[in-house]
């Protein structure tokens, strides 16, 4: 995949702002996953990156868990790729609703017009990038240059408006960046029936 020409210049944007940048976040998050990575260790473990492209990162790149601020936005999240190839809402199940406590130092928030000045970015390239359409023509998207960017800055994650739901948003954390007093916990195990 070709990176996208903007890559290098937006980790310049971040560069030095940081500290004006991010505040601390402590809220429950949301995700639906498959059945078969609702074990506590996989539920939040962000390895989905690493084997599928999303909107904020190409795939094999690094490690982000994906989550919404809303069950609501958590299931328009999961629903969201199978309604974008056509496909009825059925082929997404089952799903496992999954809950976490996010406690974390550092977050950009993307929602505030302030910021995305700062980082000179448009709401419009947040929610309307066809990240689809770019990685199948072999490009990586700008949501996604912009993901490696964030991540490579150091930060523990960042809120995004939801494309999936516009009245949501979504907490994308790193794992990999938090820092020590910082964590990402599962509130509560699956429970199977037997």
């Amino acid at each position: 995949m070709n990176d996208h020409p903007e890559r290098s210049g937006l980790g310049n944007r971040i560069a030095g702002k940081l500290d004006d940048l991010t505040e601390p976040f402590n809220e429950t998050v949301f995700r639906f996953v498959a059945p078969k990575y609702c074990a506590v260790s996989e539920m939040f473990a962000g390895k989905g990156p690493l084997y599928a492209d999303g909107r904020w990162l190409a795939k094999g790149k690094n490690i982000a868990t994906y989550t919404a601020l809303l069950p609501e936005t958590a299931l328009a999240e999961a629903l969201a790729s199978t309604r974008y190839y056509g496909f009825p809402d059925e082929k997404s199940a089952p799903l496992v609703f999954v809950t976490a406590r996010a406690k974390l130092d550092h977050v950009i928030d993307l929602r505030h017009g302030k910021v995305r000045q700062r980082l000179r970015t448009s709401e419009s390239s947040i929610l309307d990038t066809d990240w689809r359409k770019e990685n199948n023509a072999g490009n990586e998207a700008v949501t996604q240059a912009w993901g490696w960017a964030l991540h490579e800055s150091g930060i523990e994650g960042f809120i995004t408006p939801s494309s999936a739901d516009r009245d949501g948003a979504n907490l994308i954390v790193f794992p990999g960046n938090l820092e020590r007093h910082s964590s990402l916990k599962v509130l509560s195990e699956v429970d199977w029936p037997r």
